[in-house]
C-alpha cells in the first residue's frame, strides 16, 4: 500500500500544489491576504491548472475532481472571479482529456456534495467550533475517507493518497495562515 504512494510522485506533487493554490486564493479573497496586484487572479489560474494536471494524471482522479468541482458549484463554493476561473479551467481540461465514469462520477458526487454540505453547515450555519464539530469542520475527512473505501473495496491506493496529502496540504496552509491572522 505505502509503495504505491511513489509510483507516481508528479500526482502526489500536483495534489500538494493543488490544494495550496486552492486555499491561497480563498485566502485572496475572503480573508484579504495580499501578496501583489492580480494575485487572486493569479492563483485561480495557478489552482485551475494544478487541478488539471491532478486530473491528467489519472482517469479516477479526473472524475472525482470534477465531482469535487460540480459539488462546489452547487454548494455555492464558487464564490468569486477566481474560483470560478479554476473550476473553468478544471471542468474544460476534463472534457477534452479525460473520459467520463457516470457511476464513479455520481458516487463521489453526491458524496462530496451531501458530507462537504454537512460541512459548510456545521461551520457556516451552526458555527460549531467544539469536540466532533472542530474535527469536522477543520479536515477534509468528506475527501479522505470515501476514497480510503474505494481504495479499499477496488485497490488504486494512489487515489487516496494523493487525496489524503491533498487534504493535509490545504490544512497544512489554512493552519498556518490562520496562526498569521488571516481568519
Amino acid at each position: 500500500m505505502i509503495e504505491n504512494l511513489f509510483s507516481n510522485p508528479m500526482i502526489i506533487l500536483y495534489a500538494i500544489l493543488f490544494a495550496i493554490t486552492m486555499k491561497l486564493a480563498d485566502l485572496m479573497d475572503e480573508h484579504k491576504l495580499k501578496w501583489f496586484k492580480g494575485d487572486a487572479i493569479l492563483f485561480g489560474f495557478l489552482w485551475g491548472i494544478f487541478g488539471s494536471l491532478f486530473s491528467l494524471s489519472n482517469n479516477i482522479i479526473a472524475n472525482l475532481v470534477l465531482a469535487m468541482s460540480i459539488a462546489f458549484i452547487i454548494r455555492g463554493r464558487l464564490d468569486y472571479m477566481n474560483h470560478q476561473i479554476a473550476a473553468s479551467i478544471i471542468i474544460i481540461s476534463f472534457l477534452f482529456n479525460s473520459a467520463f465514469v457516470p457511476l464513479l462520477f455520481i458516487s463521489f458526487y453526491f458524496v462530496f456534495l451531501i458530507l462537504g454540505g454537512l460541512r459548510d453547515y456545521i461551520g457556516d450555519v451552526l458555527k460549531k467550533k467544539k469536540g466532533i464539530f472542530y474535527l469536522y469542520d477543520n479536515f477534509m475527512l468528506y475527501y479522505i475517507i470515501p476514497t480510503l473505501i474505494y481504495c479499499t473495496l477496488y485497490g488504486g491506493w494512489i487515489i487516496f493518497w494523493a487525496f489524503f496529502v491533498f487534504s493535509i496540504s490545504y490544512d497544512i496552509t489554512k493552519y498556518v495562515y490562520k496562526k498569521k491572522g488571516y481568519f
